[in-house]
């Protein structure tokens, strides 16, 4: 159950990344994009558009993580070697290249990897590839 919380807490952690940095790059394609300054109107902030992304984020952030802590918790108990500075060398690479083949993607179908979205992947892959294993172990 250790590895559930774990996975909830650093979901928590990511969702507090993601918000402001998703309002903010919402904000800049509001004039790029015709669906966004239809829908965005062109007097909100990036501080009132916070709320509705942070009720979002934190429910998802939160169940990815805990799903997460449900695969590190098997990964555990089935292959406990670790390595690549994790407890667990399976699970961490496979955070690692789930990452890091969500960032090639974006980054083909975008023509360019903005760095909001670098900072939300590194995040990703930080938060759940390796401080939840570690703070799972706490636990």
């Amino acid at each position: 159950m250790a590895e559930v919380f774990a996975g909830f807490v650093c979901g928590y952690a990511v969702a507090l990344l993601f918000t402001p940095l998703v309002a903010l790059m919402v904000i800049d394609a509001r004039s790029r994009v015709p669906y966004l300054a239809k829908a965005i109107a062109p007097n909100i902030s990036a501080v009132a558009l916070t709320v509705p992304i942070s009720l979002f984020a934190f429910l998802i952030w939160t169940a990815i993580g805990m799903v997460l802590g449900l695969l590190y918790r098997g990964a555990e108990q089935n292959i406990p070697q670790g390595g690549l500075g994790s407890p667990n060398l399976l699970y961490t690479a496979l955070v690692v290249s789930f990452g890091a083949s969500a960032l090639i993607l974006i980054a083909l179908g975008l023509r360019r990897l903005p760095w909001p979205v670098l900072v939300i992947g590194v995040a990703f892959v930080g938060g759940f590839g390796w401080a939840m294993p570690y703070l799972a172990r706490a636990g």
